[in-house]
C-alpha cells in the first residue's frame, strides 16, 4: 500500500507521465483510498492556497501488483464526504484548543496590572 510521503508516477493513455505525492491513505467501507497531490504543486503552494488532489481506490491486480482505480461519481461523493467530515473534526479540535489558549491568556491578563485601568491606580494610591 502507498505510504504518506511516497511518490507515485501516473502514466496516462497518451503516454504522458505526472508525478504525485501521497497526501493521505484512508480506509472506508473495506476499501483503501489514496489521495494524491501533484508533486510540483506540493512545493509551490502556499499554506492557504487550495491544491487540486486526485483520489483513487487501491486494488490488487491478478499479478499481485497494487493498482489505482478511478472512482465513479457515487464513490467519489462518499469518499469526499468522509474526508470533509474528518477535516471538520480536526478543525473543531483546533478551534477548541485555540479557545482554551485564549482563555488562559485572559486569565493571565487579569492578574496583571493594566496601566490604562483607573482601578489599578486607586490600588496604588492606597499604599
Amino acid at each position: 500500500m502507498p505510504e504518506i510521503d511516497d511518490v507515485v508516477t501516473l502514466v496516462y493513455e497518451d503516454g504522458e507521465e505526472e508525478t504525485f505525492s501521497v497526501e493521505d491513505v484512508m480506509e472506508l467501507d473495506g476499501n483503501t483510498y489514496v489521495i494524491l497531490v501533484p508533486e510540483d504543486a506540493d512545493s509551490e503552494a502556499e499554506d492557504d492556497e487550495e491544491v487540486e488532489a486526485c483520489i483513487f481506490r487501491v486494488e490488487t491486480d491478478e499479478d499481485g501488483e497494487e493498482i489505482l482505480v478511478d472512482l465513479d461519481d457515487d464513490e467519489y461523493e462518499k469518499v469526499t464526504s468522509a474526508i470533509c467530515a474528518d477535516l471538520d473534526e480536526v478543525c473543531d479540535e483546533d478551534e477548541d484548543e485555540e479557545e482554551e489558549e485564549e482563555e488562559e491568556d485572559l486569565d493571565l491578563d487579569e492578574d496583571e496590572d493594566d496601566p490604562f485601568d483607573p482601578e489599578d491606580d486607586k490600588d496604588e494610591d492606597k499604599d
